[in-house]
């Protein structure tokens, strides 16, 4: 968040801290839309993160210093506030439904749905808290409404409406507590305090699936280098998240092993592989090679099939046990050859 000195509109600053890199965006908002007005993106310059999750916080702390800094710089004003998305290997999601009765019948306002929102949360939790069968802690990152209902009748929306009672089903997302820490510590030590905090799948969906769409029973897999991140709408609503811990990094890691390179020279040859018929690198000894990219693609194919095997299973799981009526991929880790054409099959869908 920023003053209006230069611009006419209060701007907003997002921050989506990658396991690969971190990009910054500052922009603000019209009625419609959201328009950019600065954008930066600087890969981290170690592995200081593994699965969405921080593992070196200074490092991280320090790549997001400078991404601030040059976002700054761009805009002519001081950033102090950021908005940013949570990942993690351990997620988990509770989907509940909470009744809300009034005294006498009532007009519903903005802070009544805003009361019942937070009541769904705190019986999610509850519920989580139950059911938890591990060591960790969790935090609430986000949270999506599937529907309302004003007098058990569903409802789009409730505002305004007289209603007795007012309920909705709400699906509750949680990552542990490390997780969430790790962020707010490295957001702290880039001089910087978290405004808002959502998670990866639901900034992913509301951007790359509009509201219109969501009639349909559709997928959105985000692939990143560390974590496929899972989001399943139908019936207008968002119905299901999911994630798992396999991306483009276990393709880059194979490649490590194989070609014997380092990590940054393996992703190259990674991206290389997808848009040219032939990669030229050097190994660690320094002896430059060539290869055609079929080559490449043979040796990724076995992750390539792990890794569709257990989004495909993971998107049937969160829907019910069926299949979806398409898939959308968005994410680096999907680019890689193949990919599409194999959830495609899994999935039982067109390859288009």
């Amino acid at each position: 968040m920023s003053d209006t000195s230069v611009f006419d509109q209060p701007l907003v600053f997002g921050l989506d801290i990658g396991t690969r890199n971190v990009v910054g965006t500052v922009g603000y908002k019209t009625e419609n839309e959201f328009v950019v007005v600065a954008q930066y993106m600087l890969e981290h310059e170690t592995r200081a993160m593994l699965d969405g999750q921080i593992h070196d916080i200074g490092r991280v702390g320090h790549t997001i210093a400078k991404v601030k800094e040059e976002l700054e710089s761009q805009i002519g004003q001081e950033l102090t506030e950021v908005c940013i998305a949570a990942a993690g290997r351990v997620l988990k999601t509770v989907t509940t439904n909470i009744s809300y009765d009034f005294p006498e019948e009532t007009v519903v306002t903005g802070e009544d749905i805003h009361t019942l929102d937070l009541l769904g949360i705190e019986k999610a939790q509850s519920i989580l808290k139950e059911m938890n069968d591990t060591r960790y802690k969790f935090y609430c990152v986000g949270y999506s409404v599937m529907k309302y209902f004003l007098n058990d009748e569903p409802f789009s929306s409730l505002e305004s409406h007289k209603a007795e009672r007012i309920s909705e089903d709400i699906i509750v997302t949680f990552l542990p507590e490390d997780v969430v820490d790790g962020l707010y510590s490295a957001v702290a030590q880039a001089g910087l305090e978290v405004a808002n905090m959502t998670l990866e799948p639901i900034a992913a969906i509301n951007v790359a699936i509009p509201e219109n769409y969501r009639l349909l029973n559709i997928a959105l897999v985000d692939i990143g280098a560390g974590t496929s991140d899972i989001s399943v709408t139908r019936d207008g609503s968002i119905i299901a998240y999911g994630m798992i811990p396999l991306a483009g990094d276990e393709i880059t890691e194979l490649i490590v092993q194989s070609y014997l390179v380092d990590f940054n020279t393996a992703e190259q040859i990674k991206l290389s592989s997808g848009m040219e018929d032939q990669v030229t690198y050097k190994d660690i000894m320094m002896i430059e090679h060539t290869i055609p990219s079929k080559d490449v693609w043979k040796l990724t194919e076995p992750v390539v099939d792990k890794m569709t095997t257990e989004v495909a299973a993971k998107i049937k799981e969160l829907n019910g046990d069926k299949s979806v009526s398409a898939a959308f991929i968005v994410g680096g880790g999907g680019k890689i050859h193949g990919y599409t054409e194999m959830l495609a099959e899994k999935l039982d869908l067109p390859a288009e």
